[in-house]
């Protein structure tokens, strides 16, 4: 910063003698845009102010008369003195944060023991770490001392709000916020609206089995997932990029900065980023460009692009839109603006790819998610010579459910297949439905013996299960499965497919009537 305001010293000092030459004087105009940009996010809206009202003034140079000169002069001036008031504490830094691994903490703040007990017992086969307390003011000071993942506050048979409401509040003001489902007993729109206006996540209305608040707390944390984004900022200005690091990273984002369009390319190949912050005005290669770069090719066209500008006229935005651009903030940057639209960015985007990448019917990852992780998951696996255990299942007599009963019938047996698979196997495990009956898991670092364990849970789980007909004719479902391990077994996934597909084929366990 200080040395940009320097140029801009040295430029106006040239201007009062009639001695500034072109290129200083495009480069006084374009440091008195950087700073219009950059001094904002340092704490300096004045800066920013002042910055705005001297870029004009050298884009005009030599032109000026003499009194305009002067009062240049005396922005610089300003702009100098505004400077020396920033404190430190505006200067930016890095922040780097470790995350951590473990399993995310499930927090749930209710009276009612018994649901609490329910939930905390089938919490970890969802991959969750429970932990029960009894009220929101016992919450509030546990909570200060650890952020929770995720939390559920139970506010049935609760006579007075106030501490709920104050909680939700809390929760919701943390940086990043804490995702906070609320439980009511009365399906009440005002409720509903507070909870919407506190920052609330969702809400659930009782009755409600554990099964339905466990998988509303994993769409939750699913939603809440911009931690693990990637995000790519485009600037030729170091001092916005730092800034735009030091704002972006508390709020769990990867954050990769580049200041020179001309690696554009190989930094987007290295860095597969989910959204791209491009600035509009860079020397050599601009923004818009860039982004048209992006729209035109293929593996890139659905990636979100945010511009930064100064300019907001029509034909600037014009441009911007045309290149393909899904969103712009103004300079000075404002940093909850450029949040919360970053944010807006990353979560419409996960939607839709979630949205393509998810069975409809069984919520589980379709066929073309489920083999790109599981062949990310072996690379790995051979990378650090781990094992790894693929299972192949298929529920038996579909086909006859469907003809005997309903398709219907057959769909809520697929719904209900799915949502086991998704209680037994664990966040780190790759389920999949590869079509029909047919599903996928992969296992990493499990032994085949391990595996099988796995699937005998699973088996006897969908066994307590009692599936009734339209007509009342009650039955059940049931499966086979093979087993198969890398590398004993196979060393690619179609080696492991074909062994454990033999393997099913001899397995006797299921194949009982519908």
């Amino acid at each position: 910063v200080d040395r940009r305001v320097a140029v801009l010293e040295q430029a106006v000092a040239l201007l009062l003698q009639d001695q500034l030459t072109e290129a200083l004087r495009q480069q006084a105009e374009q440091e008195s845009h950087k700073l219009a940009g950059s001094l904002g996010m340092f704490g300096s809206d004045e800066g920013s102010r002042l910055a705005q009202k001297i870029e004009p003034l050298f884009e005009t140079g030599q032109s000026l008369n003499f009194q305009q000169k002067q009062h240049l002069a005396q922005l610089v001036t300003a702009l100098r003195q505004e400077l020396q008031r920033m404190d430190d504490r505006h200067l930016p830094d890095i922040i780097s944060s470790e995350p951590e691994d473990e399993r995310p903490w499930f927090v749930i703040i209710s009276s009612n023991r018994a649901l609490t007990d329910q939930l905390a017992e089938a919490a970890p086969r969802w991959g969750l770490r429970p932990g029960g307390i009894a009220n929101p003011v016992a919450a509030r000071a546990q909570i200060c001392q650890k952020r929770p993942d995720v939390v559920l506050l139970d506010m049935t048979s609760v006579n007075t709000l106030e501490n709920y409401w104050m909680l939700l509040s809390e929760l919701s003001a943390n940086t990043p916020p804490v995702p906070t489902l609320v439980l009511i007993d009365q399906n009440s729109l005002i409720d509903r609206v507070e909870v919407a206006r506190l920052g609330g996540r969702g809400v659930l209305q009782q009755p409600v089995t554990a099964a339905q608040v466990l998988e509303a707390v994993n769409q939750a944390l699913q939603n809440n997932q911009p931690t693990q984004a990637m995000v790519m900022v485009v600037d030729d200005d170091r001092q916005v990029l730092t800034a735009l690091q030091r704002l972006l990273i508390p709020w769990g984002l990867h954050v990769t900065v580049l200041d020179n369009p001309l690696r554009f390319l190989d930094t987007l190949e290295s860095t597969r980023p989910d959204l791209l912050v491009l600035d509009v005005e860079m020397p050599e290669i601009n923004g818009i460009e860039l982004c048209q770069v992006v729209r035109n090719d293929l593996r890139w066209s659905s990636l979100p692009v945010l511009f930064l500008t100064a300019h907001s006229d029509a034909e600037t935005m014009h441009r911007v839109f045309e290149a393909g651009a899904d969103d712009y903030v103004r300079k000075p940057i404002v940093g909850p603006e450029l949040v919360t639209r970053i944010f807006n960015r990353l979560e419409r985007s996960r939607l839709l790819k979630c949205l393509a990448e998810t069975d409809a019917l069984t919520g589980v990852p379709n066929r073309q998610k489920s083999t790109q992780s599981l062949t990310q998951f072996l690379q790995w696996c051979s990378h650090c010579q781990r094992s790894f255990c693929f299972a192949l299942i298929q529920l038996d007599h579909l086909k006859q459910v469907n003809q005997q009963y309903s398709h219907a019938m057959g769909d809520d047996v697929l719904a209900r297949f799915g949502e086991l698979l998704r209680q037994v196997f664990h966040s780190e495990d790759v389920v999949g439905r590869w079509g029909g009956a047919e599903f996928v898991v992969g296992m990493p670092t499990l032994t085949k013996k391990d595996a099988a364990r796995r699937l005998s849970e699973l088996r006897k789980t969908l066994n307590r299960l009692e599936f009734t007909a339209e007509d009342g004719t009650p039955f059940r479902a049931t499966f086979r499965a093979g087993v198969v391990q890398y590398p004993q077994d196979g060393a690619d996934l179609q080696t492991l497919y074909q062994a454990a597909n033999l393997l099913l084929s001899q397995d006797r366990t299921g194949g009982g009537n519908p």
